[in-house]
């Protein structure tokens, strides 16, 4: 069973991920608020995807993926999707390389669907 993570401080971004994620099928999800939250988390599950805002409560959560980049034996390999409303695309993919995809918020929703079918083959 594919292994979900969504990271946000907004529990409504959150719940619409969620609930588009298990539209699609059954999936594991877990949510987080912070990055302590989603460390804790992914130390003690190894995630196959992540949806990783870039500001929520405790910082720049975009950290995360630069610990998981480092330290795979610890979390694993998931494939990170970046996310954000404040910061451009262009500025995203240029200046950070520990995710795999960066989508802008608000996002569309058949990219959340293109990600999860695409991780789901993978799988």
């Amino acid at each position: 069973m594919l292994k979900i993570l969504i990271v946000d401080d907004d529990p409504e971004i959150r719940g619409l991920i969620s609930k588009l994620i298990k539209m699609k099928g059954a999936f594991e999800i877990a949510e987080a608020s912070s990055v302590k939250e989603a460390d804790s988390l992914c130390t003690r599950i190894k995630f196959d995807l992540i949806f990783l805002d870039h500001n929520v409560a405790d910082g720049n959560a975009w950290v995360l993926a630069e610990m998981i980049f480092l330290n795979p034996d610890k979390y694993g390999k998931p494939k990170i999707i970046a996310m954000s409303g404040s910061v451009l695309p262009e500025n995203a993919n240029r200046s950070h390389k520990n995710f795999s995809q960066f989508i802008a918020k608000p996002f569309n929703i058949s990219s959340i669907y293109t990600i999860i079918e695409q991780v789901s083959q993978k799988h």
